[in-house]
């Protein structure tokens, strides 16, 4: 009987393990990653319960024996695990991974391209990834910024698409440059800019005119990460180019496996949303006159290659049409990377070229020199329409040329019109007074790294950056004299900006012992910098021999005529060295040190040297703080940066006039006599704490700093008959800031077919003058009660720098008011309040927040995606200047139409009304009352929107990934006091901030966003 059973039993077994090898069966598939759609080498597939297993070659490919019900197990370091159950219908199974945060020692690019762990920096560094950038697609990538990252002020440029982008960290610091350094893959990237505005009245050289900036260059697909590095402790290794913070950028690179094509496609539409209140009738001219404008960015990308060598390229071009008539925009940027391993492995070679072209016709301007929107929004009448007057010239018969009609009223001359200084017709202006931007830039790049030991690698990088950036505009004959002579005027700029940088590096990599490791770099950079520009204008006075006739050879021969060449360079030649010491890798102690030699700089005093020192502390590590405390940590640093001067102010050129002027009799600012000019500096502190609570579910970021800058250079008024000019550059002043900035993070929902992720930042910034004078005793020397930033020129509007108050201050012309606040009129005339006034202005505000908050969610439910971010400046005042032109020159703002009564008060004490048009129209005009025209420039908006879907694919699906979003930008305020946003700013630079001087009407942007790849 037990053989019977034995025997049973054996066939038993046979037939099933028969059974069970029937349903084996072979399942292949790809893997690759959510966060980019790259293959994913190396992920182990395991078959649980066996030792059975296998890993994804370098194109992400797997094969795998398994039968029906195995779960076969996908993992990968930085990613969460997947299971999937074996069907009887499953031969193919492509696994998408997605990144686990709990899993990650979060690895961050600081300066110089080094890599560090997140947990060992001793300063405040923020990220944003790819994917977060391109959501809501911006012409310049560093728009994407606001509200995104603590600390960072983001102002839009009023000039349209390819418009350069104002950036602040931590607040003005600076009497002169105040942008930060931008540095792509390691290397400080060239980002000059030919033109800003800077003057309230408008430039008669051209108009004021942006310049554009190296930034809108570039395509935003092909940034991989971007790094905000704010303090001079993260900076200090990039030197006085660092002293304002950086930003780092690092693109894309190719990755080992078969080649990928990736193609996005952006089109938006934009509308002009936020224009000041105008009564019906000219609200319906400027609707008219203002176009729908569009914008569309397409991109491609090639990425693949080996595990010795990869390839990226890609080609993107932009168009845009903006919502001024004739503006247009054309852009196209290619990339190219290469990188490649030799000599098993030892030698890593990474070489790219970036080439981008830009044209631009009639970039928008502000002010009023060359501004359409002043004849648009003075045109007055009760029987034409704006639009009537789109037939903007009329033959002159004496002349025989076209010449420029205009409402205003026909001349005494057949065939002419009055216009005046700032209002012409606006379609003449687009037409007749055209201008045209060409940039061009050109950076190649190549990385050589050689791994010596195990601890040591040689690494040498070296960077060829160019840039041209020309101007053309057309001025012909009847433009108003104010800005052209009778025949018209030409006139044209070129620049050539030429930076060439190298250095040389010892990278160190080793654990001393068990207890302590160094991450240390020795190293030598050097970097030169030449301008070659030109100028060639006709001018006011020199005039062209024929009129409408475009080219150098109809110039006037007199020394009216502008022809000016200029050649500048500047060498900056460093040493450098930087250690982090870790113990345990609980503590972290962060050492730099940095000696530049600047040619900008007298010889006895262009060698500066600055250090830095931080410290880290790993709470989480030191102390077991409980299973809901994921991260700790506090960190402390102090740096000091020093900063040389821009080229020519030590030893400055005369200039020689065209035609036999001989040379120009305005001589140039030159350093106080007798002084050494030496670098400005700052001295910055700051102290921090990060935590991520319940296994990364949460995460906060706390902060605070406080810099001090000083010995700025800037240019006093001196005595003339002692020292034998209006002015001169001397060491003097200090300005402070201080401020707090928190970031938090937080998933409230996460599970397998819903997660939401939020953001939460918020920064405030204090600055203070401290000190404009240092209270030097010199001959001839005249005391500042103050700096000028902003001049007031003819009109009243300025910024002045003040002791005791703050970078931004703005002044105006104000209201004498009685002490009920009435305003006090005399003889039918408004009286100005006089008191406490700087240069015959009173402060009325400042251009700068109290705070600012950012709040950026993403929720996911299985393939629909939205994401949404509300941006909010709190506090500060902004001025609009366009409102008093406005009601100085017409009847048409709304408020002056109405039937409104304003109270006023002689100087007897009796009450009286005045209409609305009747006050205002007393105290509006550029050069009026100015102080009327304040308004908070707090607001909250929703900045961006996407809803996207991600389409589910087949396995025979031609495309790996295809995703849709219906995408929008500045879409609403849900507060907001200002005629205008107070979020666009007229210039980069220091002059014209918290103003609105007839500047292009922001917009608010709809459009559809596709992404494929395959």
């Amino acid at each position: 009987m037990k053989k019977i059973q034995t025997l049973l039993f054996i066939v038993f077994s046979i037939v099933f393990t028969l059974s069970v090898k029937a349903q084996e069966k072979t399942i292949s598939g790809t893997v690759t990653s959510k966060l980019d759609g790259t293959t994913l080498p190396g992920v182990s597939i395991v078959v649980q319960g066996t030792t059975i297993g296998t890993e994804t070659d370098f194109d992400g490919m797997y094969t795998i024996k398994a039968s029906v019900g195995d779960i076969l197990s996908f993992s990968f370091l930085g990613m969460k695990a997947k299971n999937f159950t074996v069907l009887s219908t499953s031969n193919k199974v492509n696994v998408i991974l997605e990144e686990d945060a709990s899993q990650l020692d979060e690895i961050v690019v600081t300066a110089l391209g080094i890599k560090k762990s997140r947990k060992s920096l001793t300063y405040a560094a923020q990220d944003i990834n790819a994917d977060e950038l391109n959501k809501v697609k911006q012409t310049n990538p560093v728009n994407s910024l606001s509200g995104k990252v603590a600390g960072v002020n983001i102002s839009r440029s009023a000039s349209g698409a390819g418009g350069s982008v104002k950036v602040t960290l931590r607040g003005n610091s600076s009497i002169g440059n105040n942008q930060p350094l931008y540095v792509v893959d390691g290397i400080p990237l060239s980002n000059p800019s030919s033109s800003q505005p800077g003057n309230s009245l408008g430039s008669k050289d051209g108009g004021n005119r942006d310049g554009g900036d190296a930034l809108s260059l570039i395509n935003p697909d092909d940034i991989e990460s971007l790094t905000v590095l704010k303090g001079a402790s993260a900076s200090a290794l990039y030197g006085s180019a660092g002293l304002n913070g950086v930003i780092l950028i690092t693109t894309k690179k190719g990755k080992s496996g078969s080649f990928k094509v990736g193609y996005s496609s952006n089109l938006t539409v934009e509308n002009s949303a936020y224009v000041m209140d105008f009564n019906d009738e000219s609200q319906s001219n400027i609707d008219d006159f203002l176009s729908t404008g569009f914008t569309n960015i397409n991109a491609i990308s090639i990425s693949g290659g080996t595990e010795k060598a990869q390839t990226y390229f890609s080609y993107s071009n932009t168009f845009a049409s903006g919502t001024l008539p004739t503006n247009k925009l054309k852009q196209h940027t290619f990339n190219i990377r290469e990188t490649a391993k030799l000599f098993d492995d030892k030698l890593t070679v990474n070489a790219s070229v970036m080439g981008s072209t830009q044209n631009v016709v009639n970039r928008p301007v502000s002010a009023t020199y060359y501004n359409p929107l002043v004849g648009v929004y003075a045109f007055e009448s009760d029987t034409e329409k704006l639009s009537d007057y789109s037939n903007f010239e009329v033959y002159n018969p004496n002349r025989n040329i076209m010449t420029q009609r205009w409402f205003r009223g026909e001349g005494s001359e057949p065939g002419t019109f009055f216009t005046s200084d700032i209002e012409q017709n606006p379609y003449w202006i687009l037409n007749r007074n055209v201008s045209e931007d060409t940039n061009t830039k050109l950076v190649a790049s190549l990385n050589l790294s050689f791994k010596l030991t195990d601890w040591l690698t040689l690494q040498t990088r070296g960077t060829y950056d160019k840039s041209f950036l020309d101007f053309e505009r057309k001025i012909y004959a009847t433009t108003n004299a104010t800005l052209a002579p009778e025949n018209g005027r030409y006139i044209v700029e070129e620049n050539d900006y030429t930076q060439l940088y190298g250095d040389f590096l010892a990278n160190i990599n080793t654990s001393i012992n068990e207890d302590f490791s160094l991450i240390a770099i020795l190293g030598t950079s050097t970097k030169r910098t030449t301008t070659e520009s030109f100028v060639g204008d006709s001018g006011i006075s020199g005039g062209l021999q024929f009129a409408n006739v475009f080219s150098f050879q109809n110039f006037n021969g007199n020394p009216s005529v502008k022809f000016e060449q200029n050649s500048l360079e500047t060498r900056v030649s460093s040493l450098f060295a930087s250690a982090t010491i870790g113990f345990k890798e609980k503590i972290y102690i962060d050492l730099t040190a940095r000696n530049d030699w600047s040619s900008t700089l007298p010889e006895e005093n262009n060698s500066f040297f600055y250090p830095s020192v931080g410290v880290t502390g790993v709470l989480s590590e030191l102390f077991d703080l409980g299973e809901h405390i994921s991260f700790g940590k506090i960190r402390t640093s102090y740096a000091e940066v020093g900063s040389g001067f821009s080229a020519d102010r030590i030893s400055p050129n005369s200039s020689i006039l065209f035609g036999g002027g001989g040379v120009n009799s305005i001589n140039p600012i030159r350093p106080f006599p007798g002084s050494t000019p030496k670098p400005e500096r700052q001295k910055s502190f700051e102290i921090g704490t990060e935590w991520k609570f319940n296994n990364n579910r949460f995460g906060i970021d706390l902060g605070y700093y406080n810099t001090r800058t000083v010995d700025q250079y800037y240019a006093f008024s001196t005595s003339v008959s002692i020292i034998g000019a209006e002015q001169a550059y001397l060491n003097s002043g200090e300005i402070s800031n201080s401020g707090v900035e928190i970031s938090t993070f937080f998933t409230p929902i996460q599970n397998d077919n819903f997660e939401w992720t939020s953001i939460l930042n918020f920064a405030t910034n204090k600055n203070t003058v401290e000190k404009i004078y240092n209270g030097q005793v010199l001959e001839g020397l005249i005391e500042p009660e103050f700096f000028t930033i902003s001049s007031k020129s003819s009109n009243t509007f300025g910024s002045y720098l003040v002791e005791g108050g703050s970078f931004g201050d703005i002044y105006a012309q104000v209201v004498r008011r009685d002490e009920n606040g009435l305003p006090i009129v005399d003889n039918d005339a408004v009286i100005a309040n006089d008191d406490n006034t700087v240069d015959g202005l009173t402060k009325v505000g400042n251009a700068n927040p109290d705070f600012t908050l950012g709040w950026n969610n993403s929720f996911q439910y299985k393939n629909i995606t939205i994401d949404f971010l509300i941006d909010g400046k709190f506090g500060g005042e902004t001025m609009s200047m366009t409102e008093a032109i406005v009601e100085g020159f017409s009847n048409n703002s709304a408020r002056e139409t109405e039937n409104a009564n304003i109270a006023v008060v002689d100087l007897a004490g009796n009450t009286s009304t005045l209409t609305a048009q009747e006050y205002y129209g007393k105290v509006g005009g550029r050069n009026g009352f100015t102080g009327e025209y304040i308004y908070s420039a707090t607001n909250v908006r929703l900045a961006e929107f996407a809803l996207g879907y991600n389409f589910k694919l087949s396995e025979e699906s031609f495309f790996s990934s295809v995703k849709a979003s219906l995408v929008g930008s500045n879409l609403f305020f849900f507060y907001k006091d200002a005629p205008h946003d107070p979020n666009v700013s007229l210039s980069t630079g220091n002059a014209l901030q918290g103003v609105d001087i007839l500047g292009l009407p922001s917009t608010r942007s709809i459009g559809l966003n596709l992404n494929l790849t395959f």
